[in-house]
């Protein structure tokens, strides 16, 4: 089970803390650096400082000798890396450091462990206005980013980029460039993104059995959808013969867009635009003359604000949505009290499945985004960057970062014939670590189910070694390859009883059926999925005015469904949005998209 949101902000940082790669493909000059990637017999021959390279069949078998020293930071808090580490191993002493030193000749050291974002943030800065050392490759986001660019010392890494990538994952750096805005200056890249599997869009939940109850069909239409909302509001769907069920739970306490329960399908029914209130920065949408507008003040956010209000006041949805945040509201869905609630594929488990857990006869099923009354369905995009990993601009082993990089991103690229890929790795990373080899099977978890001894398994209590977060040591969540699990799903949708052959075929088996369906239907459905336009760092005016500006689009959004306002007070909402920064903020932004588009 996923619970993103949850862990974000702990991981936001420390995911993407340092992402040390494979070797490269040439030998570094020596007046640069004292270490040479060295090539066994079996590799193919490597280039030397005089002699033109020769083409490498076997990129993955390449060791630096010396070994190269890389020094990074990180966030560890001691407790949200949940099974990372053995008995007596660490951050700092583990055994993947330990297979990176012997297989690739790469030492990793820690300049500083924080356990806090806030102290990472001051550390930079600390280093930064000392003139101190700064690691080799670390995080950075934010206002330490800007001012660590402003001040001229990161590396520039189009070269770097160009030479030493994995050539897929230079294809996702050119297909998701929209989103990379924040490490981008003066057209250079600045840092390495670490990707979201962008699989979390949104898909609609709704009570199958109190359908049944009721004799209805999953609504495909918004008109559809609204009569179920009030058969579940007013026609006692769970048959208790009390009036205290309603349609939707929702979340309004951070406006219509948030990590569970949003509404984005609601108003994308409605509009094109994408609408967030909660964050200034999102959603920028572009219009037809090419400029980009805070989908929040937009005119036809009143069609969305129109449904919700009426909705409201017909009583389908929670009336105490506008102080409720996602977890307040899925608790009403697993209480029994909500029929229908909008959320990623992974809702299936938690919390939609602590209903069945209170009811046996609850039966939370996905279904399809319903259409508007002009055609239009839709989902919102949710960022598909979670963070950069920067580099010091006098770091020198730029080739050996992306050496264990490409190792990592071609095992979870695990393509057939990739030279970069590692075959000490076919199975896993770490045998008795990420896997268990028994009986001539690889077991990567119920290792008591599959008869695995005791004295066999990873931990003593039988749960596997989270191992991202052992090698979050240099590579953060050495990124995800957006929407790669779209044929496993489509695999054992077909065929649940088919065997994974590859590691995300077994991470996608793993999935309850209810999560693979919704997976489908999220793959299966063809919506518009509008994107954020604007990925640059926060404007002057954004700093000194967002948390005006959000408050008062917030409030004012709250103030509209609930009735206390006129639907006509959006027009004086958005003078007062525009008039207190919104106007300068939009000036911004435009002017970042047009050097940066």
């Amino acid at each position: 089970m996923r619970r993103y949101a949850k862990a974000a902000s702990l991981l936001t940082l420390a995911v993407v803390i340092g992402m040390l790669p494979t070797l490269s493909a040439c030998t570094k000059d020596n007046s640069k650096s004292s270490a040479s990637p060295t090539a066994s017999p079996s590799s193919s021959t490597v280039a030397t400082q005089t002699d033109k390279p020769v083409e490498k069949t076997e990129l993955w078998n390449q060791k630096f000798d010396p070994p190269v020293t890389i020094t990074t930071a990180i966030i560890d808090d001691g407790t949200s890396r949940g099974n990372a580490f053995k008995p007596g191993e660490s951050m700092q002493d583990n055994a993947n450091l330990t297979w990176m030193k012997e297989n690739l000749g790469i030492n990793v050291k820690f300049d500083f462990i924080v356990t806090k974002p806030e102290d990472y943030n001051t550390k930079l800065r600390l280093l930064l206005s000392s003139g101190a050392k700064l690691p080799d490759a670390f995080a950075a986001a934010g206002d330490p980013l800007q001012s660590l660019l402003a001040a001229n010392k990161l590396m520039p890494l189009d070269d770097a980029i160009e030479k030493y990538a994995h050539p897929e994952y230079k294809k996702l750096l050119e297909k998701f460039g929209y989103a990379l805005g924040e490490v981008k200056k003066d057209g250079k890249i600045y840092g390495v993104p670490a990707f979201f599997m962008g699989d979390e869009g949104t898909v609609m939940w709704i009570r199958k059995d109190w359908l049944d109850n009721l004799g209805l069909q999953a609504p495909k239409t918004l008109d559809e959808f609204e009569n179920v909302l009030k058969q579940f509001t007013e026609n006692d769907p769970d048959k208790n013969g009390q009036k205290d069920t309603i349609g939707l739970a929702v979340p309004l306490k951070e406006g219509p867009w948030t990590w569970m329960g949003q509404t984005d399908a609601i108003f994308s029914a409605l509009t094109d635009q994408m609408i967030n209130t909660y964050d200034v920065s999102l959603f920028w949408n572009k219009g037809a003359d090419g400029k980009l507008s805070y989908g929040a003040i937009h005119p036809d956010a009143k069609l969305y604000l129109e449904k919700m209000r009426d909705w409201m006041s017909k009583g389908y949805i929670d009336k105490e949505a506008g102080i409720k945040d996602p977890s307040k509201a899925a608790e009403l869905t697993a209480s029994g009290k909500a029929g229908i609630m909008f959320g990623p594929f992974w809702m299936g488990d938690w919390p939609l499945g602590d209903a069945t857990k209170n009811n046996p006869a609850a039966d939370f099923e996905p279904y399809a985004l319903p259409t508007g009354p002009t055609g239009l369905v839709g989902r919102a995009e949710k960022p598909i960057v979670q963070g950069f990993t920067v580099f010091n601009k006098d770091f020198k082993d730029i080739e050996a970062w992306f050496a264990y990089f490409n190792k990592v991103f071609a095992k979870k690229l695990e393509q057939a014939g990739d030279p970069y890929f590692d075959p000490r790795w076919k199975d896993g990373y770490l045998e008795g670590y990420d896997y268990v080899k028994y009986n001539g099977k690889i077991i990567k978890s119920n290792y008591e189910a599959a008869g695995v001894p005791a004295d066999q398994w990873p931990l003593k209590d039988g749960a596997t070694i989270d191992i991202r977060y052992m090698m979050t040591n240099i590579l953060g969540n050495f990124t995800s390859i957006p929407h790669s699990n779209t044929e496993a799903v489509k695999k054992f949708l077909a065929d649940p009883n088919a065997e994974p052959a590859t590691s995300i075929e077994m991470d996608t088996k793993q999935l309850k059926k209810r999560q693979l369906d919704a997976a489908g239907i999220r793959i299966n459905q063809t919506v518009n999925e509008g994107k954020n336009y604007y990925t640059g760092p926060m404007t002057p005016t954004m700093k000194s005015k967002g948390e005006l500006l959000k408050k008062l689009a917030t409030e004012s959004y709250l103030k509209i469904i609930y009735g206390e306002k006129p639907i006509e007070y959006f027009d004086e909402f958005v003078k007062q949005w525009l008039d207190n920064g919104g106007q300068k903020i939009t000036d911004e932004v435009n002017e970042w998209y047009a050097k940066n588009q």
